[in-house]
């Protein structure tokens, strides 16, 4: 069986290598051969359509060469190759195997892997020893940066993913003096270093990547200080990376200008659009809005109690993954997820309140580590705290909703929608959360206020007002007007036809881009893609006219 699969998987990629070699091929314009369009090379299988058409509209723009670059080092690769991996990266960028064909298939003329001759022990020392004595906390520790280059909250999440995935362990946050810590704190500076030299002795002239956390962003850092045209680039979303722009879901803090900026016509057209996709999501159905939450948090209410029959008041803790990039949009009140559980259950014991905890239930595929672990450390933490209760992950919110919760906590959680729709104050733990323009939840500008929150919880949720109209603006500037069809077009249509989301990563996703291409397709991309990097919009957003950002 192992042995098809492998003849099936050479088969389908070279039906997208042929496939690409027919649309993708050489422009009639002069390049030159000195200047470089970067190109994260991953194996991302949905990714490599979207860097397809973005690469080659850039090279078209400013007639460079695409050079694809390895960006997970110290996450999947190791800081340094070892031989066996040489021969693979030299196999690969001269004769073309695997993923190296599907690049050279749309244009790739090259591969860098960040290593370097030159000596950065001198340097790399003196950063290691300015980090030593300036990063005295973890909230020091966000906001380090490697000449004038943030990169703290990078590292910060580089070490989580790392340690939760391999280790799975019950304290998941950062211990400055941890040896392993520090072993990744000399490697991480050594790669900046690599990457600083990269880009100083190349002619960079846009660059393509897939995530603003981890070791993988920061070559986009690194773009923006060389004033480098950036893009983030996956198959819902092609966002330009800019200085003042360059956290997952920034758009969010502009959402009510631009609603005001849109026509009496598009306002009713997009409400309209929000309370439709909202209610299939309370009734249970899977949504596109939240691609990855492959099973639906809404659904059937058994006739099972879960929370105590009292007259306590009852809150609810959304947890979240510990090592799934905290501080991708952005600083919370708390330097990570771990870190914000740790202080709700101290003061948890200062109340008289039932708090149950909920954990995400498993959507498969690369999640199922995060979330076991989500489950495993929650359990922990509350194990000796007589008024904290961990619910089963696969109860849903209306059955909680139905038996009586009042409140819910999260850092910047999906909830802060789902429960403020049926007039349940939502308490975040973040500025940066993406309802953060709007009034529905509650929003602490610092710990203490969230402190006194919780202890007059009683009072402050029986005076909270909540306007669902906000709600409805909420979601439909971030799911209708935020449209994730630049690529595919109809995104709903294609998961239906794929079959679940997990599959967007699969080889036989290339088949399916194969089967369903069209001419008229493939020109409408190009020529989307290619005004959009004319233009200085921050998004392509394919969202039948609603406007620009």
């Amino acid at each position: 069986m192992e042995i098809l699969n492998k003849i099936k998987d050479i088969i389908i990629k070279k039906k997208i290598i042929n496939h690409n070699k027919r649309i993708f091929k050489d422009f009639d314009i002069k390049i030159d051969n000195e200047s470089k369009i970067l190109v994260e090379f991953n194996n991302f299988i949905s990714n490599h359509i979207g860097f397809s058409y973005l690469a080659n509209s850039l090279k078209k723009k400013y007639k460079s060469n695409i050079v694809a670059y390895f960006g997970n080092s110290l996450l999947v690769n190791p800081l340094k190759q070892d031989f066996i991996s040489k021969i693979k990266i030299f196999i690969g960028k001269n004769i073309g195997i695997n993923f190296f064909s599907i690049y050279k298939s749309f244009g790739t003329k090259d591969f860098y892997f960040p290593e370097s001759n030159i000596d950065f022990s001198k340097k790399k020392t003196k950063i290691y020893k300015n980090f030593i004595s300036k990063v005295t906390n973890l909230y020091k520790l966000e906001k380090f940066k490697i000449n004038n280059v943030l990169v703290g909250d990078l590292l910060y999440d580089t070490y989580l993913k790392n340690i939760v995935y391999l280790k799975k362990p019950l304290i998941p946050t950062v211990n400055l003096k941890d040896k392993d810590f520090l072993l990744l704190v000399e490697d991480f500076i050594y790669l900046f270093l690599v990457w600083e030299n990269y880009f100083k002795q190349n002619k960079i002239k846009a660059l393509i990547g897939t995530h603003f956390s981890y070791t993988l962003a920061i070559p986009l850092r690194l773009a923006l200080k060389n004033n480098i045209e950036t893009f983030v680039c996956n198959p819902e979303v092609l966002s330009r990376y800019k200085k003042n722009f360059y956290r997952q879901n920034n758009e969010s803090f502009f959402f009510k200008d631009l609603y005001k900026s849109l026509s009496k016509s598009n306002k009713k057209k997009i409400i309209t659009k929000s309370k439709d996709r909202i209610n299939k999501r309370i009734n249970g159905r899977y949504s596109t809005d939240y691609s990855f939450v492959t099973k639906s948090p809404f659904g059937k209410i058994r006739k099972k109690n879960y929370l105590n029959k009292n007259s306590k008041l009852k809150v609810l803790i959304a947890t979240h993954t510990f090592g799934d990039a905290p501080h991708a949009l952005g600083n919370h009140l708390f330097p990570d997820h771990y870190q914000w559980l740790k202080f709700l259950t101290q003061i948890a014991k200062k109340t008289n309140y039932e708090w149950y905890l909920k954990t995400h239930p498993n959507f498969g595929s690369e999640w199922t580590p995060y979330i076991k672990h989500e489950r495993y450390v929650s359990e922990n933490i509350i194990k000796n705290i007589k008024n904290m209760f961990l619910l089963p992950s696969e109860v849903t919110h209306n059955q909680l909703i139905k038996e009586g919760i009042s409140a819910v906590f999260t850092v910047h959680g999906t909830v802060g929608i789902d429960y403020a729709l049926f007039n349940i104050p939502v308490i975040n733990a973040s500025l940066s959360n993406p309802h953060i323009n709007y009034s529905f939840n509650f929003h602490p500008k610092n710990i203490q206020e969230l402190k006194n929150i919780i202890l007059n919880l009683g009072n402050k949720i029986k005076n909270f007002k909540i306007k669902k109209r906000e709600i409805f603006e909420c979601y439909a500037m971030k799911n209708v007007f935020f449209s994730r069809n630049w690529l595919l077009q109809d995104i709903d249509k294609t998961l239906k036809e794929i079959g679940i989301y997990h599959n967007l990563w699969k080889t036989s996703f290339y088949s399916h881009w194969v089967d369903n291409y069209s001419k008229e397709l493939d020109q409408k991309i190009k020529k989307d893609v290619f005004t959009y990097t004319k233009s200085k919009n921050n998004f392509l957003l394919n969202n039948n006219n609603l406007g620009k950002f």
